[in-house]
């Protein structure tokens, strides 16, 4: 048994140092391609078809771009090698922002957003980069899977040695089967029922997300029905932790 375990752990680490080695390899050259594309997309004489599908390749390229970013965020939380820059903020800026990016965002599919937060000042120990990308993370989830008309909120309060944050929407709602895995890796919710039908993201949003919750000391939870929408809620404690890894089995919708 002891010999098992040794042999799983010997492979568990070299899967996460093939993942971590994987994204280097690959920033590189999707960075290169990048450039290419955007400097020939200047190009004036350039067909208009042309034009197209360099526009195509230009946004797989950034999706390939956020893939190999998450992929080693997740690899070195795994190996405990993510260091919080913690410190003491009013957390009510950070949402206020959110709510601003999440405005701009919601303007073409002609959504609406509402943000709540105390009139005192939230500070908390938090490391604002982090929270900021948990907060966006869940922002674009929710518009993304609203309809046209459907609004978005965020929600701040103070409940003294926490907070809690709540992002919601009253779009499409999560499907049963799917809400106990949508903080899987790699896991996603069918195309057809986003809002657009557009191409899913990498999945890896959502697990980025409860590492971030988690490595804080805090949880993530999740509150949804079919055609009811969804409703986030995290908890955070107001004092500083140690960083965690992420569970094994804890991506964007």
């Amino acid at each position: 048994m002891n010999r098992m375990l040794a042999r799983l752990e010997s492979s568990f680490g070299s899967l996460r140092r093939f993942t971590a080695d994987a994204r280097h390899e690959l920033k590189t050259p999707l960075m290169v391609l990048r450039a290419g594309v955007e400097r020939s997309m200047t190009n004036p004489q350039a067909p208009r078809e042309v034009l197209a599908s360099l526009e195509e390749v230009l946004e797989e390229i950034y999706r390939m771009s956020e893939l190999v970013d998450n992929l080693l965020t997740l690899a070195r939380a795994d190996e405990g090698g993510i260091t919080l820059a913690v410190e003491t903020v009013d957390l009510r800026e950070l949402v206020g922002e959110a709510a601003e990016t999440a405005g701009i965002l919601a303007e073409a599919p002609g959504l609406s957003v509402r943000c709540e937060v105390p009139p005192d000042p939230v500070m908390i120990a938090i490391d604002q980069s982090r929270i900021r990308q948990l907060l966006l993370n869940l922002v674009t989830n929710g518009i993304k899977y609203t309809p046209a008309g459907g609004k978005v909120s965020l929600g701040l309060v103070d409940q003294g040695d926490t907070v809690t944050l709540v992002v919601g929407d009253n779009g499409i709602g999560i499907p049963p089967t799917d809400l106990p895995h949508i903080f899987d890796r790699f896991y996603r919710v069918d195309t057809a029922r986003s809002r657009t039908g557009a191409r899913p993201g990498t999945g890896l949003g959502l697990a980025i997300t409860k590492w971030i919750a988690e490595a804080h000391g805090g949880t993530i939870t999740v509150q949804s029905r079919p055609g009811r929408g969804a409703v986030f809620t995290v908890i955070l404690p107001k004092q500083p932790v140690r960083v965690a890894p992420p569970p094994s089995d804890a991506t964007d919708l």
